[in-house]
Parts: C-alpha cells; structure tokens; sequence
C-alpha cells in the first residue's frame, strides 16, 4: 500500500495532519488556493495568538454544544496540553492568561507558522501546491485543480479535506465546495454567521461623535446564562469576546423570534444593593453623568449607553436605575454578515461520516476542522478542536498501515 496522503486546505488542520503524518513516514502532498499558508490563521491572531484553553477539560468540552460527545472523545485524544507540548516541540513556549487562555510567549502568529512550516519543508517527502484551487473531487478519490489556468486531475489513496468554512473569504474560506461535497452524499446545512457581532438600533444622538470603544469588566446575559467579558460598541451595534461567547443562541433566537434581547451588568462586581446605596448618596450640585462616574466609576462609554437606553424617568428613580445598571437591555436585530465572523454555523452534518471523519461510501476521503458543521465560542476552543480533529483522523491513516 502507498503510503501518500493529499490534503487540500493548508489552515491549522491540514498543517496538523500534516506535520503529523510526515512524521510517521508519509509522502504528503498539500494543496492551498491561496499563495501562502494559514491565511485565516494569521488574520485571527493579529491581536494575539490564542492557541487553547486551560480550565478543567469537564467545562472545556461543554463549549461544543451540541458536539460535546464527539469532542470529549476528541480532545480526551489531544488535549490543550498536547498541543502545548507540540508548541514546545517546535521551539514555542507559551503561558496561560488571566482569563485562562493560552497564548505564545514571545511569537506572533506570523512566526509560529514560519517555524512550522520550515519543520515541514525539511522533509523531502513534503511536497506544497499553493494556487491550486480545487473544483471537484469522485467518491474515489481523484481531484479536479484549476491552476495555471488550466484543470489538473490527481488519483488519490488517502485524502483529507480541510476546506474551512464560508468566513473571511479573503484568506480562502469561501465555502464554494459546497456544491461539489454535496455529490459525495452528504448534507450540508447552510453556513451561519458565529462568533460574530449583532446590529442594533442606536439614536442619532448616540452616533454623534461616536467612536468603536469598548465596555470591560462588564457581564453580558442571554437565555439565564450570564458572561463575564468585554463588549465593543460599534456605530451599527456590538461586537467582541462577550457577545461571541452567546452567538449560538443568539443566533437561534433570533431566526425564530425576529429579534433577541440581551442584559448587560454595569457593574458585575456589586450586587443591586451596593449599586442602589450608592446611588442614595446625596448628588449636590453633579450632573447625573458626573455622579455616576464619582459614584460608580462608570466609563464615559458606560454612562453615555445609560442616557442612550434608560429613560430620564428611569434616571431620576434610584431603584429603577439600580436596576438598570445592573441589567440594561439591548434589542438586537441581525448577526453581521457571515464574511464578518470569525467563524460560521453550519456545514457537513456529521452523520454523513463515520467516527474517523471518513465520508460514508467513499475510498478514503475525510473532511475535518470547520468544514463541518460544529461550533465554538472563541477563547481557544475553535482550535483546539481543530488541532484535535486532525489528530484523530492522521492517527486513523496512520493504523491503516501499521
């Protein structure tokens, strides 16, 4: 049997398998529409390269929903302190945040991947097609490329498709495999924007001389479940880490009921009656903003949402604005568009594959990482579970041959 692997999709999944494949002694050729690698890799570790998590592996694999059984077995296979120590092997340290996330401790992003794939071209039986965009590929294994304006076809053994999903088009996740998968036999549920920002309908009087600035050390509610985080308000509504983590169910929501209301927690380090007892103080000659940023230590930011959602009837209530501080209601309309997200809903429904990501009734083709349709808030979990899934179906391949 030849031992050759093609993989298309040169993002962390197909760089995983690929690595890990080379390393057991494969041929492997790996195949990119883009000119260069991990395009979308780069773009989201701009601010910082958040690698994986490090709360315990019980609360770790609830961040997969509806997916938290495939991915207990998953990441119960290559946990974040696998992939640590893989970090480590290809000479990057890294440290754990005040958050809990796992960050590089001196590389960007742009570094990490040179020194990976520099690991990867040391190997004479590493072989990269970049520019080579793929049109379709047969139940038993043959690609179609176009490249060079040309079409190229390839006669696979083993194949893995690593195709992204239909976000940040710019770096190659197109989501145009759509068409040709489906042929394969599988379901496809149609791409949704996740880990994404929500529009909202701010006054005239809020975006004038408005700036993108952020809210911290804030909660944001949603369904009963509240999360602690930063929000970005932004002049069409509100993005950032605190509204990803509730995108799911926001999401959901708001394609059944039109529109989702969210509460944000002003000040989540005092209860109501710290905030109203606070508020009882006398005002003296302070404008109501000047008093709640010497009583509160509200932000600018803070204070101006407060004019922008509770009313001056509200205002001048000490109860009802202790209980807005504590719980201020934003209506959210729409998710961004999906060419906005960080990441998208949607994709090969699992049950088209078997337990090794195999697609039912083929020769041997897999399809991993966000191709498929599972979700992740950010904070490391997306790809973690990508780094995961590619460790499960290389290590299939790889038994095949031992």
């Amino acid at each position: 049997m030849s031992k050759e692997v093609h993989i298309v999709g040169a993002g962390p999944s197909g760089l995983y398998c690929a690595y890990l494949l080379l390393e057991n002694g494969f041929e492997v050729h790996l195949y990119d529409q883009k000119s260069g690698v991990g395009k979308k890799f780069l773009v989201a570790g701009n601010g910082g390269l958040n690698l994986t998590h490090s709360e315990d592996l019980e609360k770790f694999v609830e961040k997969y929903g509806e997916n938290t059984a495939v991915f207990t077995r998953l990441i119960s296979e290559f946990s974040p302190e696998d992939l640590r120590a893989w970090c480590k092997g290809l000479g990057v340290e890294t440290f754990i945040g005040s958050s809990g996330r796992v960050f590089p401790k001196t590389l960007k992003a742009a570094q990490l991947l040179s020194l990976w794939l520099e690991k990867l071209k040391s190997s004479p039986k590493f072989h990269l097609h970049l520019k080579h965009k793929l049109t379709s590929i047969t139940k038993d294994g043959e690609l179609s490329f176009y490249v060079d304006e040309k079409s190229i076809d390839i006669k696979t053994t083993d194949t893995i498709l690593c195709l992204g999903g239909g976000s940040w088009k710019k770096t190659g996740s197109d989501g145009l495999w759509v068409n040709f998968i489906e042929k394969l036999g599988v379901q496809v549920k149609e791409f949704r924007s996740m880990n994404c920002g929500f529009s909202t309908d701010w006054s005239k009087e809020f975006l004038t001389g408005f700036e993108d600035d952020y809210l911290k050390n804030i909660a944001i509610e949603f369904s009963n479940q509240s999360i602690r985080g930063e929000l970005m308000l932004t002049s069409y509504g509100i993005e950032g880490g605190g509204i990803y983590a509730h995108s799911s169910n926001i999401q959901k929501y708001l394609l059944e009921n039109g529109e989702a209301q969210i509460f944000l927690d002003l000040k989540p380090s005092l209860s109501r009656e710290d905030v109203l007892k606070k508020l009882s103080k006398p005002r003296g000659k302070n404008s109501l903003s000047n008093f709640l940023r010497k009583s509160l230590n509200l932000s600018k930011l803070s204070i101006k949402l407060i004019r922008e959602l509770v009313s001056k009837e509200e205002c001048q209530d000490q109860n009802l604005l202790a209980d807005k501080i504590k719980r201020l209601p934003i209506t959210l309309r729409e998710a961004r568009p999906i060419d906005e997200s960080i990441s998208t809903g949607g994709g090969v429904i699992f049950d088209g594959l078997d337990e090794d990501f195999k697609v039912h009734g083929t020769h041997s083709i897999y399809l991993i990482g966000e191709m498929l349709d599972w979700e992740a808030p950010t904070g490391g979990y997306l790809l973690q579970g990508c780094f995961s899934m590619a460790h499960h179906t290389s290590k299939s391949i790889i038994s095949k041959y031992s």
